[in-house]
Order: C-alpha cells, then sequence, then structure tokens
C-alpha cells in the first residue's frame, strides 16, 4: 500500500522560518572562529555538517567565518583554504599517533601539544570576535583555555566533557548515569571494551587517570562564557555533575535543508512493500539497528525495511546483522551520498531511530521532519522531545524488540496513520534562524 505525505514545495518557508539570513551591514559583520574535531569530506557526522551549515550561512551573510580543524591526511599537510566564502584552517595530527600506547592514546583524547601550538598561531593571525568550540575531542581541550581573553562558546553535541566514551553507554548496552565515584564505573567500561578486564584488580590505580581527565576538564570549562545544549535533556545531564546551569542555554541546532528539500526527489529504487520503513545512519550497535531488525523480522510481508549505513566501519556488527536479518524485505543498501540523504528519506513512510544510547539532537530527525517522514524512536534521551507520541511519529521502550515490533506492526496494519503524522509534522529551525539566534548570543557575550 502507498502512503501519501503532505505535499512539499521545495523552497517553501516552512513554519514562518526565514530561507537566509539577509546581508548585513559592515559595521555589524563579525569575525567568528569555529573548532572541531572533524570536518568533511573526511567526516559526515551530525556535528561536522552542523558545522559547515552554520559556517556557510555565516559566511553568506557576510561575517568573516573561519574554521580550524584537523585532518587524517598526513601527507597533504597542514593547509588553508576558502570553500564557499569560509576560511578553513586544516592542521594535520603527528604520524606518531598510530603507534602509541594506550596511555598516550587515551591521553591525546583530550591533549595534543602539536595541534595547541597551530592553534595558538591561528587565533594571533584571526584575531576574532568569539570562538565557537563545536568540539574537541581527539585534538585538545586545552584549546578552550588558550582562547582566553576571547568570547568563548561551547556546544555540547554529547557527553564528553564527563564521559570519556561521550555517549553514557556501557559494554552491556544498557544506559549509563555517568561516573560514579572515583570513575570506578568507568574502568570496569574501558577494561571491558578494550578486552583488558584483567586490569580490574587494579581498579583504584587505573580509575586515575579518568579521574584526572574529568577533573582537568571541568578547570578548562570553568571560564567558558556559555555553553549550547539542543535538547533539554542535554543540559539536565551537565547540570547534574555539576556544570554551571546559569551558563547553558538550551538552542535547537539549525537545520539546513536548501540542498535536502532540492534533492528529495532524485529516484531511487522502488521499495518491495509499503509501508516502507527505514534506518539511515551509522550501523554500530549502540544505535539499535539489531533491535530494529529482530522487530522487523516478527512483521508479515505487507511492509519493508531498508537500512542506509557504511558496511565499514564495524563490518563484525554488519554481519551480525545480517545473520539476524531473516525477513525477506530486509535491504541492507550501504553508505548514501550527501546527495541522496534528501531522497532516500522522503521515499521512507517512517524513519526508525532505535538507539540505545542518550541521543542528544540527532540531524537524522530534523531531515526527516524536514520533507514530512514521521519518525518512530526509542523512548530515551532527547528523543522524547524531538518525536511527539501520536503526533509525529511514535516511541517506544528502547532495546524492547518486542514493543517495537508491536508499533511497526500497528503501522503496518493502519498505514493511513502515517499522513496524519506527516500533517503535524514541524520542521526544525532552519540554518538561517538559527544562526541569527547565535549572532544575538555573540553580542551578548562580548
Amino acid at each position: 500500500m502507498s502512503v501519501s505525505k503532505t505535499p512539499f514545495a521545495p523552497g517553501a518557508q516552512v513554519a514562518g522560518w526565514t530561507v537566509s539570513l539577509p546581508p548585513t551591514p559592515p559595521e555589524e559583520r563579525r569575525r567568528i572562529a569555529f573548532v572541531v574535531h572533524k570536518f568533511p569530506p573526511e567526516s559526515v557526522g551530525g556535528t561536522e555538517i552542523y558545522t559547515w551549515g552554520l559556517a556557510r550561512e555565516l559566511a553568506h551573510a557576510g561575517h568573516d567565518v573561519h574554521i580550524f580543524y584537523p585532518t587524517p591526511d598526513l601527507l597533504a599537510g597542514d593547509e588553508r583554504i576558502t570553500r564557499e566564502g569560509v576560511h578553513l584552517w586544516r592542521v594535520a595530527l603527528p604520524d606518531s599517533r598510530t603507534h602509541e600506547d594506550p596511555v598516550r592514546q587515551y591521553w591525546h583524547t583530550f591533549r595534543d601539544t602539536a595541534f595547541e601550538r597551530a592553534f595558538v598561531t591561528f587565533l594571533a593571525h584571526v584575531q576574532p570576535d568569539v570562538v565557537h568550540f563545536q568540539h574537541v575531542q581527539g585534538v585538545s581541550a586545552r584549546l578552550i583555555e588558550l582562547a582566553q581573553g576571547y568570547p568563548r562558546v561551547v556546544t555540547l553535541h554529547d557527553y564528553w566533557y564527563f564521559c570519556a566514551n561521550s555517549q553514557l553507554i556501557r559494554p552491556d548496552r544498557t544506559p549509563c548515569n555517568g561516573p560514579s565515584t572515583g570513575c570506578m564505573n568507568c574502568v570496569d567500561c574501558a577494561t571491558e571494551r578494550a578486552d583488558l578486564n584483567w586490569m580490574r584488580v587494579l581498579r583504584p590505580l587505573v580509575a586515575a587517570p579518568f579521574v584526572y581527565r574529568n577533573r582537568y576538564l571541568r578547570r578548562i570549562t570553568e571560564e567558558v562564557d556559555l555553553f549550547i545544549a539542543p535538547s533539554s535533556f542535554l543540559r539536565d545531564q551537565y547540570v547534574r555533575h555539576g556544570f554551571p546551569a546559569e551558563r547553558i542555554a538550551v538552542l535547537e541546532n539549525g537545520l539546513d535543508d536548501r540542498k535536502l528539500v532540492q534533492r528529495a526527489t532524485i529516484p531511487l529504487p522502488e521499495p518491495p512493500a509499503r509501508p516502507h520503513f527505514g534506518f539511515l545512519g551509522s550501523l554500530a550497535w549502540q544505535k539499535g539497528v539489531h533491535v530494529l531488525v529482530e522487530a522487523f523480522n516478527r512483521l508479515g510481508n505487507n511492509a519493508s525495511l531498508t537500512i542506509y549505513g557504511s558496511e565499514e566501519t564495524f563490518p563484525e556488527y554488519v554481519e551480525e546483522l545480517k545473520k539476524l536479518a531473516r525477513h525477506p524485505n530486509i535491504r541492507f543498501a550501504g553508505l548514501l551520498q550527501p546527495q541522496q540523504v534528501g531522497a532516500a528519506l522522503r521515499q521512507m513512510d517512517c524513519l526508525v531511530v532505535p538507539s540505545l544510547w542518550y541521543e542528544n539532537s540527532p540531524l537524522v530527525i530534523q531531515e526527516a521532519f524536514g520533507v514530512g517522514t514521521p519518525v518512530v524512536a526509542s523512548r530515551l534521551g532527547a528523543l522524547t522531545e524531538k518525536v511527539e507520541e501520536g503526533r509525529t511519529g511514535r516511541l517506544f521502550t528502547a532495546g524492547d524488540v518486542g514493543a517495537l515490533a508491536a508499533v511497526l506492526g500497528e503501522i503496518a496494519a493502519a498505514p493511513g496513520c502515517l499522513r496524519e503524522m506527516s500533517r503535524m509534522i514541524h520542521s526544525a529551525p532552519v540554518m538561517a534562524e538559527h544562526a541569527a539566534r547565535l549572532l544575538e548570543i555573540y553580542a551578548h557575550i562580548r
């Protein structure tokens, strides 16, 4: 059965948001520096895509925008280029990192003296009006300290500033409440992930680096002018772990929706049955794809499931998924190119986000809503802020195969509900509105 959606006109204004920022008068233009831990095309995660979209929007409005980031391309070395009006400062990470012992590798998740030296040079050259840190995991948290004297904003994209693995999830695939006294549970988590369980007999000794890391990050961030959390849930978690409530603002990430909508009509293979459910993202166990596959196995042949994601990053998990997939209408479609995302989401009758970790503000949900596609998601973390039960999608108990199967079965039996949900969707703020709000914040903390 085909499920039609609410008509969507490419380029139209959504929920009153503006299409783009107006040109900025010369006297109001700012020099803005972004710092991010990864960047396209080498990495296309949500933080990187958001940062690039925001930078382009601000540059288009006349601001002087610079992005400072590392690159794994060691042969290319450091490079400065300008792309779409944005000045990109790419710094090669030291080759020695790939040959280090585990202790040094752990140290370099939050400190790197070579990258710090490059950042000092960057600041001296750019002299920004504001430094906005998107993420510093794997580069150096000391960059925040080195930017002393400049207004500093930090966007909290995950739980990294108090959780070493950044996701608050245990190796047994259950959520974590955060570091225990002395970080003893962090030791258990890390040693199990690294298959070094024998080290637990030295738990107090092994815990010392975790305790040091968390204390160091708290000290480094004490003088940040403002933290931005894209969800209330994330803000509450940081406040619970000692971060200042009065300096954490909630501001949903903006969606760079123009190309998404323009490309939503790219033709893709028709699914074998409808309603057509889909997953789009990293094929990692934290995303709960195995829960979705097992749940879909329980459905009849009156529905289909397409799973989009790279099969190379976690090949053992992908092999596990393919062994689990017994339903004839489950299809693994590989990694999508950025220009195909809008079309893939538009073709889905419903996106499924079965995450096992406390998601913050998944870009894929914003993108799905941007093309009118309802979402079924875990009732966990900030997902409950993004998806309204029975209005813009459905929620189910995280990790519960039976609960998800029941929700998918109800939708498959009465797919007309998807059309009603599609009508109730309100898109996330487009990037122009988000950028305008950030400019107000920058002006306030000068």
